[in-house]
Order: structure tokens, then C-alpha cells, then sequence
């Protein structure tokens, strides 16, 4: 670990997480080749965690007055059930094929939304948020993120696009927080891995300042627009991340199936 190296991160953290604030999430996501790169496999959900827990306080003091409080207390029980849960389960548990399904389903809010010219595809209910959280945040504990998948439910439900970049910040700080308890007591973090999110967190908070500004002179359908061509650029590399997987399922099912009319299948 030198300061260069905690320099690229703290970089790392800021660009991704003002992408983030312009499409309201993906930044995780974005962020994993840079960790993984930088500070190892085994160090990404934790500090991921880390420098989420230091940029959202960040963006809910700066969207504070845009915060759906309705929205926030039906997401946060269910919210930090799942993330208690998740991160009791991150060391043994493998999640290769949920990240697959979980970017298929990114990638097809381009027709559910039609490209961001669709406000809705379907009108969301308050109490849907319940089990949304307690799935989304087992999910993030348990992987280190899903991506926007929320943003549906967002969009559906009718939210603007400040209320939804705070609401969500609000839910993410909350278990967050649970996360980072369940970390420390498993022993996840050393010395190195509260250093390394330390550094990208800080950077991740400095955001805020500069993507503010730019969020506000958006219209709702450019904000939409790049909710969902992250949606699906984020789908997209939670599938790639993956490709060695479907790669092997390929040659396993190809080796199993016999050939027809004298065409092998591998």
C-alpha cells in the first residue's frame, strides 16, 4: 500500500460516484474492476461498503429537503434485515449465477422504459419498498452490489430524479452501516481494507459538490436516460464478470449433448 496507490482510489471513488449521483446508482459496479485491480478480490465488498458509508452522508445533507421519508420507512426494516443477513452469509456463500440473472434484468429496463422515453411501466406501490429492501440489501451484503436494480421501482412509483438520488441514500447509508457491523465482527477488515475505503470514500464524497449542480439542470427524461443506460451498462458487466461461468456451462452442456446429422455441438 503506498500513497499512490490511495490515490488512484480516492480518484476511482469520485469519478464513480458522480456518475452515480447523475444516474442514481451503478457506482459500486463501476467501481469493482478499479478495487479489484487495486486492492484484491477479497477486499471489494468491504470496501465498497466503506466508501458508500462515507458518500451517502455526503448526499443526504446536500439532497436532504428531496428525501421521500414514506418511501424510507417502509424500505429500512426489511432494508436491514437483508443486510444483517447478507453479511453474515459473505464468506461462504457464491452468488456467480444470481449476479448473471441480476444483470439481465438490468439490461432489460432498456425495454422496459423504452431507452428513458417511458415514465413508467407499471405504477408502483409505498409498501412494495418492504420486500424490495430486504432482497436488494441480502443481495448488496452478499455480493458487494447489485447495481441500480431499485431504480425501477424508483421510477415506477413515480419519484423525481433529486427525491430518488436522496431516498436511496438515506436506505444505503442505514444498512450500511449494519453491513460494516457484521464485517467488523466477522473480522473482514484489516488494517489495509479500512485504509483502502477510507480513500475511495473520501473520494466518493467530494462528488457530491460537483454532481449536484449538473443533476438540477436535468430534465426528467435525460435524468430517466441515463438511469437506464446505466441500468443496463451495469447489467452488462455483472454478466461479463461472469463470462468465464457461461463460458464452462457452454462446453458442459455442448459435451453432453450428442451431434445431429453429423454436426458436433462443441
Amino acid at each position: 500500500m503506498d500513497w499512490l496507490q490511495l490515490g488512484l482510489l480516492c480518484g476511482a471513488g469520485f469519478l464513480a460516484w458522480t456518475l452515480n449521483t447523475l444516474s442514481a446508482g451503478g457506482a459500486g459496479l463501476l467501481l469493482i474492476p478499479a478495487a479489484t485491480f487495486l486492492t484484491g478480490s477479497a477486499a471489494v465488498a468491504p470496501v465498497i461498503t466503506l466508501t458508500e458509508l462515507m458518500a451517502n452522508p455526503a448526499r443526504i445533507l446536500a439532497f436532504r429537503r428531496d428525501i421521500d421519508w414514506g418511501i424510507v420507512r417502509w424500505y429500512l426494516p426489511g432494508a436491514v434485515a437483508g443486510a444483517a443477513t447478507g453479511a453474515w452469509l459473505f464468506a461462504n456463500a457464491r452468488a456467480e449465477w444470481l449476479q448473471i440473472f441480476i444483470g439481465l434484468y438490468l439490461i432489460g429496463a432498456v425495454w422496459e422504459f423504452r431507452a428513458g422515453a417511458r415514465e413508467r411501466s407499471y405504477r408502483a406501490r409505498r409498501w412494495w419498498f418492504l420486500p424490495a429492501g430486504l432482497i436488494v440489501s441480502l443481495l448488496s451484503a452478499l455480493m458487494g452490489t447489485v447495481g441500480p436494480v431499485l431504480n425501477s421501482l424508483y421510477l415506477n412509483y413515480g419519484s423525481s430524479k433529486e427525491t430518488l438520488v436522496a431516498t436511496k441514500s438515506v436506505g444505503s447509508f442505514v444498512t450500511d452501516v449494519v453491513k460494516i457491523a457484521v464485517f467488523t465482527g466477522l473480522g473482514v477488515f484489516s488494517g489495509k481494507t479500512l485504509a483502502f475505503g477510507l480513500a475511495t470514500g473520501f473520494g466518493a464524497a467530494l462528488s457530491t459538490l460537483a454532481a449536484k449542480p449538473w443533476l438540477e439542470r436535468m430534465s426528467g427524461r435525460q435524468f430517466r436516460t441515463a438511469v437506464v443506460a446505466l441500468m443496463a451498462v451495469s447489467g452488462a458487466l455483472m454478466i461479463w464478470k461472469q463470462h468465464e461461468l457461461i463460458i464452462a456451462l457452454y462446453h458442459q452442456l455442448a459435451s453432453g449433448l450428442p451431434s445431429l446429422g453429423g454436426i458436433a455441438w462443441d
